[in-house]
């Protein structure tokens, strides 16, 4: 057995609680048995010289007046009740005794004498009248407000002594006893209860980074080993989805970067085999170029979403004018909708100051823009709307809403959120696509190929941005009929806010 397992270290605490429960047990059953023996045999020797001292005062009485003498009534009858009697006068001389006594009278002790001139009754035990302690008891004789004689009784202890040794013996047995039965039954039912955890750990040891779809089943799934199995069973599906997630995004990171080096070294050796002119060969770098800026900037946001999970990325805190990078990216992004021949359109801007990273922000709208522009067709139109939500005011889930995105109740008076939305009138996207839309590397076969020249990380670097700023993103849309972004974020109070709030409150102390 090893001391330090969960099941010896149970046993040893089970085993040591038993024992001083039993030994407590034990030396309280012995004295309180002890107590009640010696009780109830005060009890009845006292009742019996009580009884006595009675008798010889009824018969002081009934003498004549001034020749009160001592009757001769002790007989010998007394001693077949294990019991000594014997009367003293007020100076301690015994003035008759049972026969039992005449050789041996009780003593007399001064205490007991004192006491019982006072009317008092008194116990003591002796040991030196026999082979077993002598109880003795001493009672008054009264006689009005005199006490003339004390009336001593003693029995022996013979008895209580015995009893105490039958149950001291009793006890010496049953407290070993039921201590090794219980110590035995605790080792049992402490290797019953952890038996469970044995088979937990067994199956645990065998679950690895293969087999991470095989689950712990519980004996019971209402107990604590019940709990344990289940957290166990939460705490592996996790790893499993963390290791596919892993796997996917090394098979989808490979994969993005294999594309661009392999057409890179197919337009490289088709070139190296032809006789091209220098027009050619030009044309042919000017390809390898843009595969190596699309290879770059793959690196560079797989770079940049690494150090975002890391937590390493530093978001500046200072208060920014969203409607003024709406309007800089607006104008921005405006040429290339012209281009492609996709109006832009401002439909609605309000004033909305935010507190964040202005780079940041910045590229929360340049990627939202340029990603609606993309894959909206030639003739179609792309919309942004920025407006404040009023205070107080809530907001459901609409339709096709990604339910990963948590809707935050809007309850403060002072801070509600601004919205950013981004509408287009392509050929949307399917529903069974919008849980997934915001997953790395993730595309929608309509509309969404690697051909628009997207990694599939713009909208999963959105999602972080827009997080790191305390709001949330949604997305709506509708096969043909186009697709939505809303972004919602905390709003703070601008310059001419605070203006006012200052203005309110002097105005409010003038009035005061």
């Amino acid at each position: 057995m090893k001391l330090r397992s969960l099941r010896a270290q149970l046993s040893l605490w089970h085993a040591g609680l038993l024992a001083v429960t039993l030994v407590s047990l034990a030396g309280l059953t012995y004295v309180m048995l002890r107590q009640m023996l010696h009780s109830r045999a005060d009890a009845a020797l006292e009742d019996y010289a009580e009884t006595t001292a009675k008798t010889i005062a009824a018969t002081l009485y009934q003498s004549t007046v001034g020749q009160r003498q001592l009757p001769k009534f002790l007989s010998n009858d007394l001693q077949s009740w294990g019991r000594y009697i014997q009367v003293i006068d007020s100076r301690g001389n015994v003035r008759e005794v049972s026969d039992a006594l005449r050789s041996h009278p009780l003593p007399v002790s001064t205490t007991a004498l004192v006491r019982g001139m006072k009317g008092l009754s008194t116990f003591e035990t002796v040991t030196n009248l026999g082979e077993h302690p002598v109880r003795i008891v001493t009672v008054p004789v009264q006689m009005g407000s005199k006490v003339p004689y004390l009336v001593q009784a003693g029995a022996s202890l013979e008895g209580v002594d015995a009893t105490l040794q039958r149950a001291s013996a009793i006890l010496l047995v049953l407290t070993p006893s039921v201590l090794l039965v219980g110590l035995l039954g605790g080792w049992l039912l402490v290797g019953r209860a952890l038996k469970p955890v044995d088979e937990m750990t067994r199956a645990a040891l065998e679950i690895e980074s293969s087999s991470l779809d095989r689950r712990i089943v519980p004996p019971r799934t209402d107990d604590e080993i019940g709990r344990l199995a289940a957290a166990f069973n939460e705490m592996i599906a996790r790893l499993d989805r963390s290791f596919r997630q892993i796997q996917q995004f090394t098979a989808d990171a490979s994969h993005e970067l294999k594309t661009p080096l392999t057409t890179m070294r197919g337009e490289a050796e088709v070139a190296l085999m032809s006789d091209l002119t220098p027009e050619e060969y030009r044309k042919v770098l000017r390809s390898i170029i843009e595969e190596v800026e699309r290879m770059s900037a793959i690196v560079e946001n797989l770079l940049l979403l690494a150090r975002a999970d890391a937590n390493a990325v530093q978001l500046k805190r200072e208060a920014v004018a969203l409607h003024d990078i709406v309007m800089t990216v607006y104008e921005q992004m405006e040429a290339i909708a012209r281009r492609k021949g996709v109006s832009l359109e401002l439909e609605e801007i309000d004033e909305a100051t935010v507190e964040g990273d202005p780079l940041w922000l910045q590229q929360i709208v340049t990627n939202l823009l340029n990603n609606a522009i993309k894959y909206t067709p030639e003739g179609g139109k792309v919309s942004v709307t920025l407006k404040g939500e009023v205070k107080g005011e809530g907001r459901r889930r609409q339709a096709g809403e990604n339910d990963d995105f948590p809707l935050l109740p809007l309850t403060s008076s002072h801070f509600p959120f601004v919205v950013l939305s981004v509408s287009d009138t392509g050929v949307g996207i399917p529903p069974e696509h919008l849980p997934h839309i915001f997953d790395r590397f993730y595309r929608v076969d309509a509309g969404r190929s690697r051909d628009a020249g997207g990694s599939g990380l713009g909208l999963n670097i959105v999602k972080w941005a827009v997080e790191a700023h305390g709001g949330t993103i949604a997305v709506e849309s509708e096969v043909g009929k186009g697709t939505t972004f809303t972004v919602r974020l905390p709003q703070v109070p601008g310059p001419a806010e605070d203006a006012e709030d200052a203005k309110a409150q002097r105005r409010d102390v003038e009035v005061v």
